[in-house]
Formats: structure tokens, sequence, C-alpha cells
């Protein structure tokens, strides 16, 4: 029901560009693109090259199309949003968090009928979004951290839960205020700098981002990527925007494996693509390694061997041996 006919010759943008960069997926679910892309809408004989979030639009016969979110100077905070208007207070909030705080009235764009809602500001395009409150779900946990009832009811009022003490899947522990985000539509850990500040550290990203080319967009030139050192060709090769082979490379996990470099256009930097030595064919990672690539290069947990103390190897999901099997099944806990 998508056009991507139309959507290449009207905005520039490629299904396997957002399939590449795991936004299509987001949009797929009726949310904005994570990330900005660029856009190219031609008006008359002229064309323009913008950047803007992206997200599928319904049109009357059942198809979608392409909704670029371009980026404003500001939020539009003197002009009331959807009838409501903003107070002084509101405008300082808005500003401060990119969260109002609080359940507001709202008329929905389509029909009229004033809802409940909570409105957040987009930190990439300075767009207002609101939420239905009726609309909201939020899970019971952040990471391994439950969230009690209470807790689940001030998120969703639009309030901060002041320091809670988290752990993620990954082991990782901190304290932060959470507050729901109605651009995002999820929980978030709440800023301690204003949106000024925030998004002043977001363009000296880009402007790092924007290190790997040169004022044309062209890649600069590199002479290594990490401990491995290019020679002549292969520079003249990662410029001319081909694959570079690095052979004899270890995973994080001290797994041999061949990694593929090239400067990506689309993202303006290079990526990598790893190659395991039983893969026949080098498609980012092979299908059968991506629980090996994920656990050992990603720190992600699979179920199966969440206990197990080996780095994976290719193919495997589950314990390989008795030993592996007895690593599984050992509790974890204090011993009594």
């Amino acid at each position: 029901r998508i056009d991507w006919t139309t959507i290449e010759q009207q905005w520039g943008v490629k299904r396997e560009t957002l399939e590449q960069s795991g936004a299509l997926q987001s949009m797929l679910y009726n949310h904005k693109s994570p990330q900005l892309f660029t856009v190219t809408p031609q008006f008359g004989d002229e064309k323009f090259t913008l950047d803007a979030r992206l997200s599928f639009k319904e049109q009357p016969d059942g198809s979608f199309t392409l909704a670029p979110h371009f980026i404003k100077n500001e939020p539009r905070l003197d002009v009331p949003f959807r009838g409501y208007e903003f107070s002084k207070e509101d405008k300082e909030q808005l500003l401060k968090t990119g969260n109002l705080g609080k359940v507001v009235e709202l008329a929905d764009p389509k029909t009229g009928e004033m809802k409940k809602c909570l409105v957040s500001v987009d930190r990439l395009t300075n767009e207002i979004e609101a939420m239905p409150v009726d609309k909201i779900f939020i899970k019971n946990h952040i990471g391994k951290t439950e969230l009690s009832m209470k807790e689940i009811g001030i998120l969703k009022d639009g309030g901060v839960v002041h320091g809670k003490e988290i752990e993620l899947n990954n082991g990782r522990k901190f304290t932060s205020d959470l507050q729901y985000n109605a651009d995002k539509r999820d929980v978030e850990f709440v800023r301690t700098q204003s949106l000024k500040q925030e998004q002043s550290g977001e363009k000296q990203q880009q402007q790092q981002r924007n290190s790997w080319v040169d004022a044309d967009g062209n890649p600069k030139r590199i002479t290594k990527w990490k401990d491995t050192r290019f020679n002549e060709q292969q520079i003249a090769d990662y410029m001319a925007g081909k694959k570079i082979e690095m052979v004899n490379v270890t995973d994080k996990q001290g797994q041999p494996c061949t990694v593929f470099l090239q400067f990506n256009k689309e993202k303006q930097r290079p990526v990598t693509e790893y190659h395991y030595a039983e893969n026949k064919k080098v498609v980012g990672v092979a299908e059968e390694s991506k629980t090996q690539y994920a656990v050992n290069n990603q720190g992600k947990t699979n179920e199966a061997t969440k206990n197990i103390t080996d780095p994976l190897h290719k193919g495997q999901t589950a314990p390989k041996n008795e030993q592996q099997q007895a690593q599984q099944r050992k509790p974890k806990g204090p011993k009594v």
C-alpha cells in the first residue's frame, strides 16, 4: 500500500535507505523516523535539498505516501496549538525540558473532538507533538527495573518520577528522572539541560559527523580503521566509494572475521559489515550469525544463552555442550 515509485520521484527517498537505517520499522508503526533524512523535493524546475524526519500518511484511497517533517528554527509557541494557548509557564517548561508536563484538552485535527493529551517538542525538528492520554501505553518495566502502578499513573499524567534507580538489560545501572515524551511515544530519561542546550549539542554532533566529508560532501582521506592501516590502493578505493576488505580482524570477543568498510553517501560516514569465515555471502551480518554478532559485539542478551560466559560461535543460539548447559541452568543470585 506504499507507493515507493512516487515517493522516490517526489522526495528522492528510497525504500532500501529506510530499511538499511532501521527507520522503516518505526515508520510502519505510525512513528516518525528516529533520525533525519535528506529529501530532494522539486518545485517547478528547481530542486531543493532539505533535512526532515519522515513518516507515512494515509491517502483517501487507502494507499500511503511520505510525510516529511522539516526542521523549524524554533517551536511555534506563540500561536494556539489545536485550540490550546500556551501560557508563559507552559512555554518555559517546553523550552526547558521539551515536555509540557501536564494533561491539556486539544482538538482532534480530523474530528474537532476535544481530547485529553500530553504535549512535547520534537527535539530534532522543533515540531509540537501531542499524544491522546487514552492511547498512551507504558510498560511496567524499563530494562530490568519495575515501575509501580503509582509511577505509571504519574507518567500518564505528564508528571516526573524523580530519582528512579534504573538497571538496563545490559547490566548498566544509574539514577534518573523519568517522564513521558509525546513525540517519542515512550518514557524518557529527563534531560538536565535546556532544549536549546541540547539542540546545540546535537549540532556539534552533526558537525563531528561531518568531519568524515569535505565541503563538497565527498569522503575525506583516511589512512586506517581502528588498528588496520590502509595501503594507497585501499585509500583510493575508499574515497571512490568502493568497499575495503580488512582480513584477519577479530571482533570484540576475539572471534576471527573479515570486515568490509565503505563510505555511505546517505549517512555521510563510513559503515562496516562483518563477515565470519563460514559465511558464503557477505550481506551485512549473515542470518545464521546475527545472534552471535548481537551478543558478542553489541552486548545484547539471548535468553537461551544468557548465563553462558564463553563467546558464542557461528549459528549458536543455545548451549553447545554439557558445560554450557550447566552454566545456563545455574541460577543467578547469592549463594545460601
